[in-house]
């Protein structure tokens, strides 16, 4: 995992992007959602009513360790975790290929907008999602490479930490139980005491969200089930809605390559076996997308396992073609990032309040501020009532935890 240290124009294509990710994550204000989970820093639990708790740890690692309540400090999580994800994606592309298709994939994680700063710099819930989806893939590299069944064990330990972070992880136990009964060459592992060990210890790593869940009439799992769950009719306008926003989460001519990658590499045996943890989440969201209106990072993982099998495909590419591709791509990422810093330190576009999304986190301190002056605080009288509870953790955050 460590190896990307090793290759000087790996660590500079990680520095070069954890600047971007930390100026980002410094200037614009937290999303109401972002605020929310460093709320739940002041509430530790085993659960919460949207998530599994492990947002709560990616907000609390720089919350806890500074003290403050800022930006970045809510964000250093978010950088610290994708570090390891990025160092992740590196270290499998270069056990499954080699040094230039793992520095590509390094690349794509590090100019595709989404991964860039909304997995990789945002507080969200696909923090340490995605970055133990990677070491259950990296997992299973191991095992293929190695033919040590006990690769299982951290197999298992990965998708428990998973699903501990994002109940999506469902996908990797979709695309594990796909392997072993669809692959020949996987289902020898049916017969490995290791595979079940594995199954099992998951199962214990997130049985403590379960026994939450239990206490509190299984409202999480409600929840988020019933988002993507349900009866409706065929609606052809918000099916094209969802392709078109992750489009626009991964820049389009992005996704038609990522997608190309997963069709080329279905023959070769290196790659074919990811396939599956690709094509299940953006096939499954993208067809719930047809019945009702998806969130567009839903799919996003699916993309993540795609960039693993891109960065092999896109490197048997002409030097000129896969230049032009990274350096176009990175360029159109900057400029976006810089008009949205700039926006956000000045607001100098001429967008609505209401899609305005870095007006989120704009203003709270000063009704914090307010609220203080007039001794509302501590009197038990002050009721705020918000029509959304992420309205109130915008709030809640920016009192630290006071109010």
């Amino acid at each position: 995992m460590l190896s990307l240290f090793k290759d000087r124009t790996a660590f500079y294509i990680l520095l070069a992007g954890l600047i971007v990710r930390i100026i980002t994550s410094a200037i614009v204000p937290p999303g109401f959602d972002e605020s929310y989970y460093g709320c739940y820093y002041f509430h530790p639990a085993l659960g919460y009513f949207d998530h599994p708790p492990m947002v709560a740890f990616t907000a609390a690692i720089g919350l806890g360790v500074t003290d403050s309540f800022s930006s970045f400090s809510l964000r250093f999580g978010a950088l610290i975790l994708y570090i390891l994800s990025l160092l992740l994606i590196y270290d499998i592309v270069l056990k499954i290929s080699n040094d230039k298709a793992a520095r590509i994939s390094l690349i794509l994680g590090s100019i595709i907008p989404y991964f860039l700063v909304g997995m990789g710099a945002f507080v969200i819930p696909d923090n340490a999602f995605g970055l133990f989806m990677l070491l259950f893939i990296w997992s299973m590299v191991k095992l293929k490479l190695t033919s040590n069944n006990k690769y299982f064990l951290l197999t298992g330990a990965s998708l428990g930490l998973a699903f501990l972070s994002k109940y999506h992880a469902v996908i990797l136990l979709g695309g594990l139980f796909i392997l072993l009964i669809f692959y020949k060459d996987w289902r020898k592992y049916l017969k490995s005491p290791y595979l079940y060990l594995g199954l099992l210890l998951s199962f214990l790593i997130f049985s403590p969200n379960i026994y939450w869940n239990y206490q509190h009439n299984w409202v999480s799992y409600a929840y988020q089930f019933g988002k993507s769950t349900g009866v409706t009719n065929l609606n052809l306008t918000t099916f094209l809605q969802g392709i078109f926003v992750q489009a626009g989460y991964l820049l389009p001519w992005v996704m038609i390559i990522l997608i190309l990658a997963l069709f080329k590499s279905r023959k070769d045996p290196r790659l074919n076996w990811i396939i599956p943890f690709a094509v299940l989440p953006i096939a499954a969201f993208t067809l719930v997308g047809a019945t009702r209106q998806i969130m567009p990072h839903w799919p996003m993982p699916g993309y993540l396992a795609a960039i693993l099998i891109a960065g092999v495909w896109i490197e048997k590419w002409s030097a000129g073609k896969r230049k032009f591709f990274l350096v176009s791509t990175g360029g159109v990422t900057l400029i976006a990032l810089v008009i949205v810093n700039l926006h956000a330190l000045t607001g100098f576009l001429p967008l609505e309040k209401k899609p305005d999304v870095t007006l989120d986190g704009q203003g709270w301190g000063e009704v914090y501020a307010e609220i203080k002056e007039l001794q509302l605080i501590n009197d038990e009288n002050t009721f705020i009532f918000t029509h959304k509870w992420f309205l109130s953790g915008e709030l809640e955050f920016a009192s630290g935890g006071e109010y």
